[in-house]
Formats: structure tokens, C-alpha cells, sequence
């Protein structure tokens, strides 16, 4: 049997969290991209699991609507809509707004040279072209925002949210502007922190992924229909 790429063994500590962890996550890359069917053997090979454990963490992720189950035909990953995909940006703004809220307040120091470290090395993976390094430090800064807010119902709502957004920050292309419009954005974040400003910070997160959401259309908008050559 093939062993899929991009996939490590798995311990068996905490194997049915770590595994619905890791599904979500090659979920969220795009290793398992929209409408792709789960192969049981190959996933069991890769991850060196069973099928009882990986068929109970698909079921999670069915439940979580990231993966649909059919009787007889097995799992495949669900499909997001252009419509979903958008709407799913207006309801991460508002979560991720709240999260500001309750951040700015309450973050401690270190937190907030975490932060600030994070943000200088997102920079300076821009400058050097390096996208993965930036959209790890990108991503990092937002969920140490969530943890910051200590609002564990608020981060499992947005996790959620999230892996069905995630991968179109990788293939969806950003122009100049949009780059320098991202990371003013980000510098207003972190000014609003270091104000203790949930208010600020919260509009600015809103507009932040309203941004985003824009984004994401125009990406969209220029891609060829399902019955164009690409």
C-alpha cells in the first residue's frame, strides 16, 4: 500500500485528538483538497493507526462539516461553496473583532513580545519572499490573539471557521497592495495591543479580515468557470 506524502506517523499518545489534529490540518494545507475521497488503507498506512481510531476522527471531522460521510460510498472531504467561502470571512471578522476585544485588556508582557517577535520575523519572510514562513508567523500572531482572549468557546468556534479558510491563503494570490494593505493592518494591531485597546483592536481585526474577504473575491472572480479550460 502507498504511503501519502506530507504525512508522518503518529504516536499513540493522544492518538484520536492527534489524529483529527492532523486530518484537519491537511485539510486546511490542501494535501486533502475539496471533494477528495479518504482512503482508509493508505491513511492507516501513513499514520500507522488502525481503522477503528481513524474512522472515529472522521467522524469528528464530520461532525465539524469538514468531511462528509455516505454509507457504502466511505468519507470524502467536504466542499465549500464560493458563497460559503465568503460568508465564512464575515463570521471569522466577527470572532476574531471579539477576540481583540478581550485580548487587549488582559494580555500580558510576554505575550505581547511574543507577538512583536512574530511580527518581526512575518516581515521579514515577506521581504524575503519566503510565503510559507510568513503565513506560519501570520497565522501565529492570530492565535495568540485567541489565546490572549482566554475564551476557549470563542478560539473552538473559530477553529472551525478557520480550516475551512485556511488553504486559500496559500493559492490565492495577493497583489502589492494587498500585501502593503495586510501588513499596515497588522502594524495597527499592534498598536492597539500595546494600547490595551480591545475596542481598537477589535475594529481593526473586522476590517482586517474584510480585507481578506475582499481578497479572497477578486481571487475568485478570476478563476475559470467549472466548464472553461483553465
Amino acid at each position: 500500500m502507498d504511503q501519502l506524502p506530507d504525512i508522518e506517523p503518529i504516536e499513540r499518545r493522544s492518538l484520536h485528538k492527534d489524529l483529527v489534529d492532523s486530518l484537519r490540518r491537511l485539510i486546511a494545507r490542501g494535501v486533502l483538497p475539496p471533494g477528495s475521497k479518504l482512503n482508509e488503507k493508505d491513511l492507516c498506512a501513513s499514520f500507522n493507526v488502525s481503522r477503528t481510531p481513524l474512522r472515529e476522527a472522521v467522524r469528528a471531522l464530520a461532525a465539524e462539516g469538514l468531511v462528509v460521510v455516505t454509507p457504502h460510498r466511505g468519507a470524502c472531504v467536504a466542499t465549500v461553496s464560493e458563497d460559503q467561502i465568503l460568508e465564512s470571512f464575515v463570521v471569522m471578522g466577527a470572532l476574531e473583532a471579539l477576540a481583540g476585544e478581550l485580548a487587549a485588556p488582559r494580555i500580558s508582557e510576554a505575550q505581547l513580545d511574543e507577538i512583536r517577535s512574530r511580527h518581526a520575523a512575518m516581515l521579514g519572510c515577506r521581504a524575503a519572499g519566503d510565503l510559507d514562513g510568513y503565513y506560519s508567523h501570520n497565522r501565529r500572531i492570530h492565535d495568540a490573539i485567541f489565546e490572549a482572549a482566554g475564551n476557549e468557546i470563542l478560539g473552538n468556534m473559530r477553529q472551525l471557521i478557520f480550516t475551512r479558510i485556511m488553504n486559500l491563503r496559500f493559492i490565492a494570490r495577493i497583489d502589492d497592495d494587498e500585501w502593503a494593505t495586510a501588513i499596515a493592518e497588522h502594524e495597527e494591531m499592534l498598536a492597539a495591543l500595546t494600547e490595551r485597546d480591545g475596542a481598537k483592536l477589535g475594529a481593526v481585526l473586522r476590517r482586517h479580515l474584510e480585507s481578506k474577504r475582499q481578497q479572497v473575491a477578486r481571487w475568485l472572480s478570476r478563476q475559470p468557470l467549472p466548464d472553461q479550460d483553465p
